[in-house]
């Protein structure tokens, strides 16, 4: 009964949403599928692999020149007997909406055996930047348990090189139990020729209750801890009750909003709540090192209330911060100079068949520099234990770009004029 009527009331915030943003009714949007799977093979020579041992929750899209294009997963390791855990869409497959083909990112020999720790052991989440560079952070993990010591890799997507690899030191994380739920990279703070050698990512950790920073151009690393990053006590429903911060987004870096303060934005998976701390405080290291809580905590702000859950986030260059809410098959989108009510909370999609539950929420800018929001999506059935039938849509890749979105017209992407990728 309880949850019927949490349903109800999550609804309810949904029309008001809609209404508010100057809708008539909740119609479907269609946003353009790129791939989507009923079986997810992993390039296994077995027929009909198991779904549940691969659970991709993560994507990016990188465009190279003339819309041509290439997309990344993360597969993390539920078991020793997933092949690769860092995969592309094969070239050959890149125009193939069902069932395409998976291949080993770099190379296979990356990930064997999955207990090579100079290699990837279980690739989570992934950031593509502007100097054509792939972020990574690997968990070191199997199946919960911490066979290697986390790492952030970045690999020069010209080359297909690794450039960069560090670990994560030991003191920033709890082995087999700390969970990275999301990660953005900013490189506004490093100047050329530096630019491309630096940037620092971002990491929510959302069962160990932290931000952990890094800083590529100095190898350092700091943490963030604070209640506001802690499971929300009054909200423990539908197994997120001991997920903390599942989140994290920036504030744009164009010239257009550079007089402006920058945020980081974060929210817990079973919170209502928004939160923001200003960008340069969680820049100064010095500050978390022997941080006092009554001091910076008067820095971190509750932006305001969605009254309903949001999974993943992204904000866009134009300052337009997007989540996808929980059970309800719809996207939201809100300006981060505005009032976050109901009167400035959009839904700018809704099609609860394409959004489901989405584990990976990427804003990737095409060959036009335009910005596109991609998201991939799953049955929530997978992971809970449940199976599907054998022809069911388990996992797919939605995209649209962003002004069609806030604009309310049909979802174009660039991929959709490519050319296949050859590689």
């Amino acid at each position: 009964m309880l949850k019927a009527q949490f349903v109800g009331v999550q609804l309810t915030v949904l029309a008001v949403v809609v209404c508010s943003s100057g809708a008539q009714q909740l119609q479907v949007k269609q946003l353009h599928t790129l791939h989507k799977w009923s079986d997810l093979s992993l390039g296994s020579d077995q027929p009909g692999t198991k779904n549940n041992l691969f659970l991709p929750v993560d994507i990016d899209i990188e465009y190279g020149d003339e819309g041509r294009h290439r997309t990344f997963l993360t597969i993390p390791r539920l078991s020793a007997g997933t092949p690769f855990t860092l995969a592309t869409v094969a070239s050959s497959d890149n125009r193939v909406v069902e069932n395409p083909r998976l291949e080993a990112y770099p190379s296979l020999e990356w990930h064997l055996p999955s207990s090579n720790c100079s290699g990837i052991t279980s690739a989570i989440r992934t950031y593509i930047d502007e100097c054509w560079r792939l972020w990574v952070v690997d968990s070191g993990q199997v199946n919960s348990v911490q066979l290697c010591a986390p790492h952030v890799l970045i690999f020069d997507l010209v080359r297909d090189e690794l450039v960069q690899r560090s670990a994560i030191p030991s003191h920033m994380y709890t082995p087999s139990v700390s969970i990275f739920t999301a990660m953005v990279v900013d490189l506004s703070e490093s100047e050329a020729p530096a630019k491309c050698l630096g940037g620092k990512a971002y990491i929510a950790d959302a069962w160990g209750y932290g931000l952990i920073v890094f800083d590529a151009l100095t190898g350092r690393s700091w943490r963030i801890e604070h209640e506001s990053m802690q499971p929300s006590l009054g909200m423990r429903r539908f197994g997120s009750a001991y997920a903390g911060i599942f989140t994290v987004s920036l504030s744009p870096s164009s010239e257009s909003v550079l007089l402006k303060s920058r945020f980081l934005y974060f929210h817990t998976l079973n919170s209502f709540y928004e939160m923001a701390i200003p960008l340069d405080l969680v820049n100064n290291a010095s500050i978390w090192q022997n941080a006092n809580v009554d001091t910076v905590g008067k820095h971190f702000r509750i932006v305001g209330t969605r009254g309903i859950q949001c999974e993943s986030e992204v904000m866009d260059n134009g300052g337009n911060l997007y989540c996808s809410l929980i059970s309800l098959g719809a996207l939201a989108s809100w300006h981060e100079h505005t009032n976050y009510t109901a009167n400035d909370i959009r839904a700018v999609a809704y099609n609860p068949q394409q959004l489901k539950f989405v584990t990976g929420l990427k804003i990737n800018q095409n060959s036009k520099r335009e910005n596109e929001l991609w998201a991939l999506s799953s049955d929530p059935k997978l992971f809970v234990g449940g199976s599907l039938k054998d022809d069911e849509v388990k996992f797919q890749i939605i995209g649209c770009r962003t002004a069609d979105l806030l604009a309310n017209t049909p979802c174009t992407v660039g991929a959709m004029d490519a050319t296949p990728t050859v590689k």
